[in-house]
């Protein structure tokens, strides 16, 4: 594994968590990597919940499918994982983690039709393909803007920042 990260809470004491599993797709074409930007204008790499007695390889395809409308030909094993833990948004009493867990994927040369939940739709989720310097950049200056901690796009730069000092290229000749 690449990286294995920790970022929001760093102690969890308390025995009412909500946990959620997610996949993400890292899929580079010459020197851009597949994202997703948000009307937000941050950029976050494609993927989403993995659904009750779903596959990782399953729901790594269906996310990708639904956030991009490309298809997801072959992927790779996990190259890292990331855990955010925060206080629920919903539940002052609870805590909420989450881990994402990234898969190198090569997709399709074609895209159909994107198949976005509500809140995406409402983000007005739209896939780019886009120089990870660039992301990362534009990632940064939404983070100084914001008056909140924003873990999805600290979680997205973490990762982005760890691929370009891998060598994408030099992982993706290995893993695919």
């Amino acid at each position: 594994m690449y990286f294995d990260e920790l970022i929001g809470l760093k102690q969890n004491n308390r025995q009412d968590t909500i946990t959620r599993h997610a996949v993400r797709a890292i899929s580079i074409r010459g020197d851009k990597i597949l994202m997703i930007v948000s009307n937000q204008g941050d950029y976050k790499l494609p993927g989403g919940g993995v659904e009750k007695d779903e596959r990782h390889e399953e729901a790594l395809a269906r996310e990708v499918a639904e956030e991009t409308g490309y298809i997801c030909k072959r992927g790779s094993s996990m190259i890292g994982k990331i855990i955010e833990r925060k206080k629920d948004m919903y539940e002052e009493d609870k805590i909420f983690e989450m881990t994402s867990y990234y898969y190198v994927c090569e997709v399709s040369d074609d895209m159909g039709g994107q198949s976005l939940d509500e809140y995406e739709a409402e983000l007005g989720f739209k896939p780019i393909w886009i120089g990870i310097d660039e992301a990362i950049s534009k990632n940064i200056e939404l983070l100084r803007s914001l008056d909140k901690d924003d873990l999805w796009t600290q979680r997205e730069n973490y990762v982005l920042t760890k691929i370009d000092s891998i060598g994408f290229r030099q992982l993706l000749a290995k893993l695919l």
